[in-house]
């Protein structure tokens, strides 16, 4: 288990809390409700993570670039918006388990954070095409395994 700083200790959750329940038939965010699950998914996403400097950008990062992309192409029926906002609650649930346990779901997040961070600094030297081609084949590979990820678990993460 990683040594967790003071700051952090005293902000993690003593318990877990119970697992999101479905949401009703009639549900009907509100912009209240989306400004709500931005800050918590920010807030417990950066605690997943223990707020380390590369992950907690990467997290905010992410976090905004899927609700803006949500608002530029919203769901159009009330079954996608319903869809929408389970799995933002179960990966929501997924970063809780993640800041709690530092298990298997810590490091899963933490891994992706280092992978965004690794390819959002680039590289300043020229590199050999078959390394390019290896680069190509991984990012592809990782895709593949967070699709599947997020298929499995009805989750969100990119």
């Amino acid at each position: 288990m990683p040594r967790i700083p003071l700051n952090v200790a005293a902000t993690l959750p003593r318990t877990l809390g119970p697992p999101p329940k479905a949401l009703p038939s009639d549900f009907s965010p509100t912009a209240a409700d989306a400004r709500s699950l931005y800050r918590s998914l920010w807030r417990v996403g950066s605690l997943s993570i223990m707020y380390s400097n590369p992950g907690h950008k990467v997290i905010r990062e992410k976090i905004r670039e899927a609700f803006e992309e949500s608002r530029k192409n919203p769901a159009k029926t009330p079954q996608d918006i319903k869809e929408q906002w389970e799995r933002a609650f179960n990966t929501r649930f997924f970063f809780e388990i993640a800041s709690t346990r530092f298990g298997v779901e810590h490091r899963v997040i933490s891994n992706m954070c280092v992978v965004t961070a690794e390819k959002n600094k680039g590289t300043t030297r020229s590199l050999k095409p078959a390394v390019i081609q290896n680069q190509k084949e991984v990012e592809r590979e990782y895709t593949k395994v967070i699709h599947a990820l997020n298929e499995s678990m009805r989750l969100s993460l990119r």
